[in-house]
């Protein structure tokens, strides 16, 4: 290449994308959403209500950053998750509407509108989220130990609203995303080493007195099971899981369990939703095994399947019957071919 076609290429502008889900026909809207953010985590939906999700965003080439929208969600990251899933990283966010409720590893973490939360994706995550607006850096671990060396960030940690350091931290972000569409390749140097410096500086101190993660003193010791009760829960889907007998497994009270599960939306529907989830699996596995619909159902728990039906539909935007059929038009890939998965899905899965 000459050097003048070097010129031309380092001063292209910034790799973006814009994501609507409202551009897919509205069976498939979740669908392609849940594949896409895949690399940071797996998603629900809440309950009844259309589901929209918008997603704007910029490949940083070392950190990713995005703006995007969504109406009620439930997060999820699991030990053991397939490592080629990705998303190993750093999640700093700052949101602009809503927040969130739930844990990431064993502290409990609680996000406002106008906080800004730093969640560990190498470790387990359960939340959940209203409708809300969201500002969002991925730093990959290994480049924030590149860029700030020997800081070392608390996981679940909150800048609560209103703060010092809340407040420039989150006006350096809004600075830097307004500033994205009139950067090039050139500048992302500098950028970058900017922006993470900026996330250590802010969350390498000690919690602020007062912030919403400092409820971790107390709290967190009463939840230092809760990761032993989902990863038992999940590995025994197919026995009994009532609150009773999780009780007597784990020594507790049944005020204790429904307080430890408050925050994931209560104890019946994190199995619910969980067996919803090793259904769709066994689905899409079905063109090869043969299953049914109501084998799968009956598998996991659910004796009706017009009920069954109900329930995977609200989860998912699609019937059962949907999910083997895509699954057999894709061959195995995990939407239909014409569902391409946008192209910040590849671009976090490159981090």
């Amino acid at each position: 290449m000459t050097s003048s076609g070097q010129a031309d290429r380092q001063e292209a502008g910034l790799p973006h994308d814009l994501f609507r889900a409202e551009r897919f026909p509205e069976a498939d809207r979740f669908p392609v959403w849940r594949q896409s953010v895949r690399p940071l985590f797996d998603s629900v939906p809440a309950a009844g209500g259309d589901f929209h999700a918008w997603v704007e965003s910029y490949d940083l080439r070392e950190v990713f950053m995005a703006r995007c929208g969504f109406t009620p969600l439930a997060f999820q990251r699991h030990p053991g998750r397939d490592e080629a899933e990705g998303g190993d990283h750093w999640l700093v966010q700052l949101y602009q509407r809503g927040g969130y409720l739930g844990h990431n590893g064993d502290r409990p973490v609680r996000v406002g509108a106008g906080d800004i939360g730093l969640l560990d994706l190498g470790r387990s995550l359960e939340t959940r989220a209203p409708t809300s607006q969201v500002l969002s850096v991925v730093i990959p671990r290994e480049v924030f130990a590149a860029l700030a060396p020997g800081v070392r960030p608390r996981h679940g940690r909150v800048l609560p609203a209103g703060r010092p350091v809340t407040t420039i931290l989150a006006h350096h972000l809004a600075s830097v995303w307004r500033s994205l569409p009139s950067l090039t390749v050139a500048d992302l140097d500098g950028v970058n080493r900017l922006l993470v410096g900026a996330v250590a500086g802010a969350f390498a101190g000690p919690d602020a007195p007062g912030a919403r993660s400092s409820e971790a003193g107390g709290l967190a010791l009463e939840r230092a099971g809760l990761d032993a009760m989902l990863a038992y829960i999940r590995a025994h889907l197919d026995e009994d899981l009532s609150p009773a007998r999780l009780c007597r497994r784990f020594g507790c009270s049944r005020s204790r369990l429904y307080r430890l599960f408050q925050p994931l939306g209560g104890i019946a529907a994190y199995v619910r939703e969980q067996r919803l989830e090793r259904c769709f699996r066994d689905l899409r596995r079905a063109p090869i095994t043969g299953d049914r619909v109501v084998d799968v159902a009956l598998r996991w728990g659910f004796d009706s399947q017009s009920h069954f039906c109900r329930l995977f539909r609200r989860a998912f935007a699609m019937t059962p019957s949907d999910a083997i059929e895509q699954a057999r038009a894709g061959e195995g890939d995990p939407l239909p071919r014409a569902l391409a998965s946008p192209a910040f899905h590849h671009w976090l899965r490159q981090l």
